[in-house]
């Protein structure tokens, strides 16, 4: 019956348009076309489109959660705000899970249990900024971007972790129980860690990250002293252009915590931001308007690859914008206060991430570094 299942949705899949492995808005990939407008930095990236299929059963592997929190026997309900729905019902102790999402790899490398497959962006990427995971992430199989039907179904998972545009949810429930974040999951290394652990029913390991990035927060904060009034403005600098990253962007919501201050143009949350600039997270630049990035310190950065063309591509871009006329008149710049990190402030979503640039701003803004060590959970 499951053999049957499974020939009937592969059969609707290849109706589709075929997955692509090449994200847009990321921009990590190493394929991607330039986009005509600047991506949005640290979400997923967009998928390509499918067309409706025309055959596809009627799910039965995700079991539906009711008003109430009801599941069948052997799964958990689990309510969270950056769920799709708001609830679902989840497998209790997952054997193979397969993520799609920073967040999640992150989270199952942590706790020693890796996925049986992910996105090939995340594997192109995460070995670069998770170099201790390397060996690890060698071993996990690409399922494509979106992920591949095929592919995850002959993975045979318990359980897949996602966003909306990294799979196909409807078709990927009929394989499996179907966890779907919103986009919520890449404001804040909180969101997508927290809802994963919840998740994962690792709300205590959660609890001990959060605890542990506070102390660190509060280490930070001392040793700032008065400095935590200066302004530090943020921007990603890549071929695809310039964006200020605002305080509803990962590193953003970081400076949050610490109480670091935002330059005027920077400050704008919301729908403020919306007025401001017709977007809340990542504004475009002209080259005309870099006077907005100034202030006290500056902290740019451009993406991770693993693609040697690629990194060379981005690198030389930032050098360039190094030797511009109007980046070299900046204040900021001037004052020797203009800081290149690496990618991991762009995906500072998770945990580790995080605590990436919590490092930084120890060694750039207070010239000492953290004596609180990040948590392990080997």
């Amino acid at each position: 019956m499951v053999g049957l299942l499974i020939a009937c949705l592969l059969a609707a899949c290849s109706a589709s348009t075929p997955a692509t492995e090449a994200p847009t808005s990321a921009p990590a990939p190493t394929a991607a076309p330039a986009p005509t407008t600047a991506p949005e930095p640290t979400a997923a990236p967009e998928a390509t489109a499918a067309s409706e299929p025309t055959a596809a059963p009627e799910p039965t592997a995700e079991p539906a959660a009711s008003a109430n929190g009801d599941c069948e026997a052997g799964f958990r309900y689990v309510e969270h705000e950056v769920i799709v729905g708001g609830s679902a019902c989840v497998p209790i102790n997952p054997e193979r899970i397969i993520a799609l999402d920073m967040a999640s790899v992150e989270l199952l490398l942590m706790i020693d249990h890796p996925p049986v497959g992910t996105a090939n962006w995340l594997l192109e990427e995460l070995p670069l900024l998770l170099p201790q995971y390397a060996e690890t992430l060698s071993n996990i199989p690409g399922l494509g971007y979106p992920a591949e039907l095929e592919k995850v179904a002959s993975l045979k998972p318990d359980l897949i972790l996602a966003d909306e545009a990294s799979i196909d949810v409807e078709l990927a429930a009929h394989i499996a129980p179907i966890v779907v974040a919103s986009p919520r999951l890449y404001d804040k290394w909180q969101n997508g860690t927290q809802l994963w652990s919840e998740v994962l029913d690792l709300g205590d390991t959660y609890a001990k990250m959060e605890e542990n990035y506070n102390r660190r927060i509060a280490e930070l904060q001392a040793a700032l002293g008065s400095s935590v009034d200066s302004t530090v403005s943020i921007i990603s600098a890549t071929t695809y252009g310039v964006s200020m990253w605002l305080p509803n962007t990962p590193p953003g919501s970081i400076l949050s915590d610490v109480g670091l201050k935002r330059p005027q143009s920077q400050s704008f949350i919301g729908e403020e931001a919306v007025a401001e600039y017709g977007a809340d997270q990542y504004i475009s630049l002209s080259m005309e308007r870099l006077d907005l990035i100034d202030a006290d310190a500056l902290f740019y950065f451009t993406y991770a690859s693993t693609d040697p063309s690629t990194a060379e591509s981005e690198l030389n871009f930032v050098k360039d914008l190094e030797q511009q006329p109007v980046w070299q008149s900046l204040n900021v710049v001037k004052n020797g206060r203009s800081f290149f990190v690496p990618g991991y402030w762009w995906r500072s979503q998770t945990y580790l991430l995080a605590n990436l640039v919590i490092d930084d701003l120890f060694t750039y803004l207070t010239d000492t570094k953290a004596t609180t060590p990040v948590l392990s959970l080997d």
